[in-house]
């Protein structure tokens, strides 16, 4: 089933742009993120993961790899935290569940956005037995009709 929403993801990546993945690098590993709307799952997934399908709610999907030689990476675990800031200051924390299957670890979480809202993601991320990490991003969100 993890499978299927990150086949989800990786479909939604190649057919838009305005909701890339991104990484950043960070003390020999990588940050994968993405924000998606809800809507974007199917109903299955959404269900197995307890998220609700609504035009008005997004969900972030986070990884962590451990860099390695043969540049694939290695899926490691994290103590991850997420939280959404608006750009008047409102501030709402996302409660992430971690994901595994097979050696795939994801962390993922949803939210309530408004129509085309311009967001702030804060990231603070410790690798276990690992380095620690912070970092935040912009992404702009649209409500869909569903």
């Amino acid at each position: 089933m993890l499978r299927q929403l990150l086949i989800t993801c990786l479909l939604t990546l190649v057919g838009t742009l305005a909701w890339a993945e991104q990484k950043v690098d960070f003390s020999g590993h990588e940050l994968h993120y993405i924000i998606l709307n809800t809507t974007e799952l199917s109903p299955k997934i959404a269900a197995r993961y307890q998220i609700v399908r609504s035009g008005k709610r997004a969900f972030i999907n986070l990884s962590i790899l451990e860099k390695s030689a043969d540049g694939f990476g290695t899926p490691v675990s994290a103590q991850v935290k997420a939280r959404q800031r608006t750009l008047i200051g409102q501030i709402a924390d996302i409660e992430l569940q971690e994901i595994r299957e097979g050696d795939s670890i994801y962390y993922i979480g949803s939210f309530e956005i408004l129509n085309r809202d311009n967001l702030w993601f804060d990231i603070n991320l410790t690798v276990t037995d690992g380095p620690g990490f912070e970092f935040s991003f912009p992404q702009q969100v649209w409500q869909e009709a569903k």
